[in-house]
């Protein structure tokens, strides 16, 4: 290899780093509600439910239940991703597989395509105000009608729809956990479970690893 060729292939791999996708993983694996200890390593784990809030950004879908992940290999790195966990609802088969974060953010950006439209709630930080996403807007009963004015306190503006569903198309496939080597510091990222069904039927949840670290489950409710 040229030597001349060796700082363009450290740019190319930053920039293929930056857009890897997932989270900035937790300091510990204790910072995180739930934690399975593995052969090689620690296991993390929240549940959102069906949204998921940060300050870079947020979500809200009727169709895909979200779960936050993180590995922390105990001895050198190991791979982490997707496909290395399944959903168990209520303690019965199927056991649900993870989709793509793509299929999410497309899900997102074209509810139309779907049986039941979804409602989004996306949002995050501009300017140093607050964006609204999501809210049903007013209807003028007549020209300049008041109470069909959206209110804007704190230096808040509305988003137009499209741009409010690309925003939370943007956030889900972002934050979505992509195939990584997780170092010892640990690598964490989002993943997606298709499910339509009522939320407050769901008694019990459990995330099953089996992964390159080892293998377990975590009670997520």
């Amino acid at each position: 290899m040229y030597p001349e060729a060796v700082p363009w292939l450290l740019v190319m791999l930053a920039a293929f780093t930056a857009h890897a996708g997932g989270l900035d993983p937790r300091p510990r694996a204790a910072d995180y509600p739930l934690q399975a200890a593995l052969e090689a390593g620690t296991l993390a784990a929240e549940y959102h439910g069906r949204a998921f809030e940060s300050q870079a950004g947020r979500f809200f879908t009727q169709d895909f239940l979200v779960v936050e992940v993180a590995l922390f290999p105990s001895d050198r790195p190991a791979e982490f991703a997707p496909s290395h966990f399944r959903l168990r609802l209520n303690g019965r088969p199927p056991e649900l597989l993870p989709v793509t974060a793509g299929t999410v953010a497309l899900a997102l950006r074209n509810p139309d395509q779907y049986e039941r439209r979804q409602q989004v709630v996306a949002g995050g930080g501009v300017g140093g105000g607050q964006v609204i996403f999501g809210r049903p807007r007013p209807v003028e009963r007549f020209p300049g009608d008041p109470e069909a004015r959206i209110p804007t306190p704190g230096g808040s503006r509305q988003v137009p729809p499209g741009e409010e569903a690309a925003a939370a198309a943007e956030t889900a496939e972002r934050f979505g956990l992509a195939r990584v080597e997780a170092p010892r510091s640990g690598a964490a990222g989002l993943i997606y479970f298709h499910w339509r069904g009522k939320h407050a039927k769901l008694k019990k949840i459990e995330l099953l690893y089996d992964g390159p670290a080892g293998r377990a489950v975590l009670r997520l409710r």
